[in-house]
C-alpha cells in the first residue's frame, strides 16, 4: 500500500515523495509509521525493482493489507481523511535534510545557531559536515540502466553440447593454442570436453595430461566432470591442480628434505616473526620500530617480486614507487638470508624451486618433458611471470600447450599476474592458433552488453565479438541512495523481495570493491534476519581503535561511572595508565562517579582541567541527545577528532582510515533516536559478528557478500554493486596514478567492475549514494562508459 500515517499526519508514497523514505523508514522502525484503517504498525519496503511500499505485520488480517482498495473506501466515507492525502500528494518543499528528523530538541535559538544543552551548533547543520546548502534535485530514486552497445543472441540455438567454436576449441590438440573464454562462454565444459577427447578418441593416457587451475576446487570441478564420461580410473589419474599444488608435489619427490611441509610460512605474520626471532634484524634497529602493518604491506611486494623472479640482488634496481616498495627493498635480502639459515620457506618459494630445479637439472627436466605430452592452463590471464617460465619448460619440445583465458578479467596485478602474458602468448609462440569463444551462456543480453560496453574502453586488450545466448533482455538498474546506510537498506529490501518471489538466498550476491563497503550491508542483513556468507578478512569494525574510543565516550555519557570506558579513552585524554590508580582511588574516596572525579584531580595543570571539565559537560549533554549529535559533540568540541588526525600525523600515517571509521559511525547513530538505543546497536552487532566468522549457511540459504576479487569465477542470479563511485571503483589509488600520467591500474580497476557486472545471471544493480563516509561524491565514470 502507498498511505500510511505518521503521528497525526497522511504520508503518501510517489515519486516526489521519495527523497523522504529514509525519514520514514526511521520513523516505521521506532514503530510511529500506522496503517489508517486498521491502526496497525508499518514497516517501509523500498528495493530497487519494485516501487516503495508499506506493508503490514504478517500476522494482519486488515481489509487493506496488500491492497490501498480499502483505504480509499475510507477516503469516501472522511472528507478529513481524504483532505489529508490531498495535502500529502502535494508536493510540498521538503525537509532540509530528511535524516534530520530524528535531531535533538532546540532548547535554545538565535539567527545563526541552536543550543544543545551548554553547546551551541550552527543552525541547521549537518552532521559531520558543513552548513546545510539549498536542496538538491531529488535523487534518482532507480532507472533502467541500458548498454550503450548492443548485444545481439546467438541466432540458432542448437541442441548440441558444443557450440562450433567450442567443438573447434575440443578438437585442436596439436601444438600451441591460445582459447579466449570471454565470461559465461562455457571454458570449464571445454576443458572437460578437450581432456576427454584427448583420452578417449586421441588415446593419450591421462598420466601425460597436465591441467593447471586458479583453484582446487575448479581441478576438482574438471576431475568430477571427466569421471562422468570416462572410466573413473582415468579421471584419477590425470594430473591436474594448481601450479603449487602440482609443483610442489614434484619438489617433493626429488628433493623432499628441503620441501618439509612443516617449516612453510604460510601467513605473512608468520614471516615477520621469523625475520624477527632471527636476529638479523639487531643491526637494523629501525625496522624492528616499524608499524606490523606497513611491515606486512612489504611483504606483499616481496611475493610480488619473487612471482616476478626479481630475487634480492636484481629488486635493488627497481626504483621505489612507496613507502611499501622502500621498506620491501631492505626486509627482502635479510628475509631470505634468515628462511635459508633456519630452514623455512613460503609459497613463492615453491614456484622459484621447482623452476630452478627444472632449469639446472636436465635430466629431470626430461623425465618431465616425456612425460607430459600435453599442458592445459586455466585462467592464464592470472599467470605470472615464474609460473610462465616453468610452463614452457615443460610444455618444450611439443610444444602441445593449451591455454585458456580472458584478458579482461585479468584482476591479480598485486600478486604478479600480469596480462601481457596473455596479450603476447602469439609472438611467443608465432605458430600458436587462437579461437575466441564469444557466446556468453550465462548473462542476459543487457548484461552482456554492460559489460562489453565497459570493457571495450581498455586498450590493452584482444578485440573480441562478442553474442548472448540467451534473448532475454534481463534487468539492469541504477539507483542513488542518499548514502551507505540507505544503500545497504534498499539493497536488503530488494533481496527480501526476490526471495518472496521464490530466489534461492544463495542466488543474491553483493559484490564490494573494499570492506569499507561491507558494514552497514551485514547489518541490514541480520536486522533482516537473512543468512549469509561472509569471510571476515580483517578486524571487526568495532573492534578498530578510533571506534573503540568514540563508543568508549558514549559508554561515559550513558553511565558517568563506567570505569571500563574511561580507561579506554584515557590515551585520548593525554592521561597516562600511571593516572588511572589515582582516577580510581579518588573517586573511591569522594563515593563519586568516577567521570565527576576526573576534573577534580590536584595533579592538573589547569589547561588540562579546564579541557576535563569540558569533556565532562560534554558527555552530560549527550546522555539526552540523539546519537549522531552526541558524536559531534564529542568529534569537535571533546577534540576527539583533532587528536587521531594529531596521532595519525606523529604516527607519519597518510591513511585517512580513522577518518572514515569515524564518519560510519555517524551514519550509523543516525538511524536510532537514542544513545542507549545505539549502544545496544553495537553490541548486537559485535556480537553477531563472532557468529559470522563461525556460520557456514548451505550454499543456496545464505546471500552471498564477498569481494569482486573472491567472486572470480562464481555466478549468481542477482547481482549488487554498492559505491561506483569516485574513489572506492574506480579505487583512490588509480586516480593517483591517471593524475601521474599512467592508465594501468585503471585499465585493472575497468576489468575488476567488468568480472563484477559478469557473475549476474538474471540481474545487476548498481549503487551510487550520493554521500560516502560523510562526502560528497561523484558517481564513478565507468558508469557512461558502459550505459545511460
Amino acid at each position: 500500500m502507498k498511505i500510511a500515517q505518521l503521528d497525526d499526519q497522511v504520508i503518501l508514497l510517489t515519486p516526489e515523495t521519495y527523497p523522504r523514505i529514509p525519514a520514514w523508514r526511521l520513523a516505521a522502525r521506532q514503530g510511529k509509521v500506522r496503517c489508517p484503517v486498521c491502526g496497525s504498525h508499518l514497516s517501509l519496503m523500498a528495493g530497487i525493482s519494485a516501487d516503495p511500499r508499506f506493508l503490514h505485520p504478517a500476522d494482519s488480517d486488515c481489509a487493506c493489507k496488500g491492497s490501498d482498495d480499502a483505504v480509499h473506501e475510507r477516503l469516501a466515507a472522511s472528507p478529513e481523511l481524504a483532505a489529508a492525502v490531498a495535502a500529502a500528494a502535494d508536493p510540498a518543499p521538503r525537509d532540509a535534510n530528511p535524516r534530520q528528523a530524528n535531531a535533538a530538541t532546540v532548547e535554545e535559538e538565535d539567527g545563526e545557531s541552536v543550543r544543545v544543552g551548554s553547546f551551541r551548533l550552527p543552525k541547521q547543520r549537518t552532521i559531520g559536515g558543513s552548513s546545510v546548502t539549498p536542496a538538491p534535485k531529488p535523487p534518482l530514486f532507480r532507472k533502467r540502466l541500458m548498454p550503450k552497445t548492443r548485444i545481439q543472441h546467438l541466432a540458432e540455438q542448437q541442441n548440441e553440447p558444443l557450440h562450433p567454436r567450442q567443438q573447434q576449441a575440443v578438437t585442436t590438440t596439436d601444438g600451441p593454442l591460445l582459447i579466449l573464454a570471454g565470461a559465461g562462454s562455457g571454458k570449464t565444459r571445454v576443458m572437460t570436453a578437450r581432456t576427454a577427447h584427448l583420452i578417449r578418441d586421441k588415446g593419450v593416457p591421462p598420466r601425460q595430461i597436465m591441467v593447471v587451475t586458479f583453484t582446487t576446487k575448479a581441478a576438482d570441478e574438471i576431475r568430477q566432470r571427466l569421471a562422468r564420461q570416462l572410466p573413473r580410473e582415468q579421471a584419477r589419474e590425470l594430473i591436474a591442480g594448481t601450479f603449487h599444488g602440482i609443483f610442489y608435489r614434484m619438489l617433493l619427490y626429488h628433493q623432499p628434505e628441503r620441501w618439509d611441509q612443516r617449516r612453510l610460512l604460510k601467513k605473512d605474520w608468520q614471516k615477520w616473526r621469523l625475520l624477527r626471532e632471527s636476529g638479523l634484524l639487531a643491526s637494523h634497529p629501525e625496522l624492528l620500530g616499524q608499524k606490523e602493518q606497513d611491515v606486512l604491506d612489504a611483504f606483499g611486494v616481496i611475493s610480488r617480486w619473487k612471482n616476478e623472479y626479481l630475487l634480492p640482488g636484481q629488486s635493488v634496481s627497481q626504483e621505489a614507487a612507496n613507502d611499501a616498495e622502500r621498506q620491501a627493498h631492505e626486509l627482502y635480502p635479510l628475509y631470505e638470508q634468515a628462511k635459508r639459515t633456519l630452514g623455512w620457506f613460503d609459497f613463492d618459494d615453491m614456484l622459484i624451486g621447482c623452476y630452478e630445479m627444472l632449469r639446472d637439472d636436465a635430466e629431470i627436466l626430461r623425465r618431465y618433458q616425456e612425460r607430459i605430452t600435453h599442458v592445459m592452463i586455466d585462467e592464464f590471464q592470472d599467470i605470472n611471470r615464474i609460473q610462465y617460465e616453468t610452463v614452457k619448460l615443460l610444455a618444450a619440445p611439443q610444444n602441445n600447450l593449451c591455454v585458456i583465458g580472458d584478458d579482461d578479467q585479468s584482476i591479480y596485478g598485486f600478486r604478479g599476474s600480469d596480462p601481457q602474458y596473455i596479450l603476447g602468448f602469439t609472438r611467443d609462440y608465432p605458430q600458436a592458433q587462437t579461437i575466441t569463444l564469444e557466446v556468453n551462456y550465462r548473462s542476459r543480453s543487457a548484461i552482456v552488453g554492460l559489460g562489453y560496453s565497459l570493457i571495450g574502453h581498455n586498450r590493452a586488450r584482444w578485440k573480441k565479438d562478442c553474442l548472448s545466448f540467451h534473448s532475454e533482455e534481463g534487468e539492469t538498474y541504477l539507483f542513488e541512495p542518499d548514502d551507505e546506510e540507505e544503500q545497504a537498506s534498499r539493497i536488503v529490501d530488494e533481496i527480501s523481495h526476490r526471495i518472496e518471489q521464490g530466489t534461492p538466498p544463495g542466488e543474491c550476491a553483493i559484490l564490494y570493491r573494499t570492506s569499507e563497503s561491507a558494514r552497514p550491508i551485514l547489518e541490514r542483513l541480520s536486522e533482516a534476519g537473512i543468512p549469509f556468507h561472509y569471510t571476515q578478512e580483517e578486524d571487526s569494525f568495532y573492534q578498530r581503535q578510533a571506534v573503540r574510543w568514540t563508543l568508549g565516550y558514549l559508554r561515559l555519557a550513558q553511565d558517568p561511572d563506567d570505569a571500563e570506558a574511561l580507561r579506554e579513552i584515557l590515551p585520548t585524554l593525554y592521561i597516562s595508565q600511571e593516572m588511572w590508580n589515582a582516577v580510581r582511588s579518588q573517586a573511591i574516596l569522594e563515593d563519586l562517579p568516577i567521570l565527576h572525579v576526573l576534573p577534580r584531580l590536584p595533579q592538573w595543570k589547569v589547561y588540562q582541567r579546564k579541557h576535563l571539565q569540558t569533556v565532562t559537560d560534554i558527555l552530560a549533554a549527550c546522555r539526552e541527545c540523539p546519537p549522531a549529535q552526541a558524536l559531534e559533540l564529542i568529534y569537535e568540541d571533546g577534540r576527539l577528532r583533532d587528536y587521531l588526525k594529531k596521532r595519525a600525523k606523529d604516527r607519519d600515517d597518510g591513511r585517512e582510515r580513522w577518518s572514515d571509521e569515524l564518519q560510519q559511525l555517524l551514519a550509523a547513530a543516525r538511524r536510532h533516536a537514542t544513545v542507549a538505543e545505539f549502544l545496544h546497536h553495537v553490541e548486537r552487532m559485535a556480537e553477531q559478528e563472532k557468529e559470522w566468522r563461525h556460520a557456514r549457511p548451505l550454499p543456496k540459504e545464505g546471500v552471498h557478500v564477498l569481494s569482486i576479487h573472491r567472486a572470480k569465477g562464481l555466478e549468481f542470479d542477482h547481482v549488487f554493486l554498492p559505491d561506483l563511485v569516485e574513489g572506492a571503483l574506480p579505487h583512490e589509488y588509480a586516480l593517483d596514478a591517471v593524475r601521474k600520467g599512467e592508465s594501468s591500474a585503471l585499465e585493472e580497476e575497468r576489468r575488476l567492475l567488468y568480472v563484477a557486472i559478469t557473475r549476474a545471471r538474471h540481474s545487476v544493480a548498481v549503487g551510487i549514494p550520493r554521500e560516502r563516509f560523510g562526502r560528497k561524491t561523484r558517481p564513478s565514470r565507468f558508469i557512461a562508459e558502459m550505459g545511460g
